[in-house]
């Protein structure tokens, strides 16, 4: 698994991801709280309206999330592709563990969709510290199948 323990430490406690992508050079970000983390080390969250993050992804399946506790100054961000699930039992699957986790306020908006929502997969290739305290331009963690970025790509 690619996340640190810490990190999926501070994921579970904050219960709620920051979801970056980006088409054509204009950046969105998107908050996220409605995800699940697999043991693979993916994560997966409800696209529930399809607005700019999932068409970002439609031309562009890199993305960032990024997690943080602002009361300690500690956060993290995870760079990666992301892909919409298209197996029907899979993504019945996700959607349903998803949903059950969540509050009844939003469990009728989301049943109250005619499609119900979309279930997108994130593969995290690329793992930063956010903390003040640390090098945030070096990575923490690299996946050892990342072809897409060259060296001098994880420097800034």
């Amino acid at each position: 698994m690619l996340i640190p323990d810490k990190v999926l430490k501070l994921i579970k406690q904050q219960q709620i991801l920051i979801v970056g992508t980006t088409s054509k050079g204009i950046c969105n970000i998107s908050p996220r709280t409605s995800f699940r983390l697999d043991e693979d080390g993916a994560v997966y969250w409800l696209e529930l309206f399809r607005h700019k993050t999932f068409r970002n992804l439609q031309k562009n399946a890199w993305c960032t999330i990024a997690v943080f506790d602002k009361k300690r100054l500690v956060g993290y961000q995870l760079k990666g592709k992301a892909s919409l699930v298209s197996d029907r039992k899979i993504k019945s699957q996700i959607k349903l563990e998803i949903i059950d986790r969540l509050t009844r306020l939003h469990k009728q908006r989301i049943l109250r969709q005619s499609k119900g929502p979309d279930v997108i997969k994130f593969v995290p290739q690329i793992v930063f510290s956010l903390n003040p305290n640390e090098l945030s331009d070096s990575a923490l963690m690299i996946s050892a199948d990342i072809k897409s970025f060259r060296a001098s790509d994880l420097r800034w």
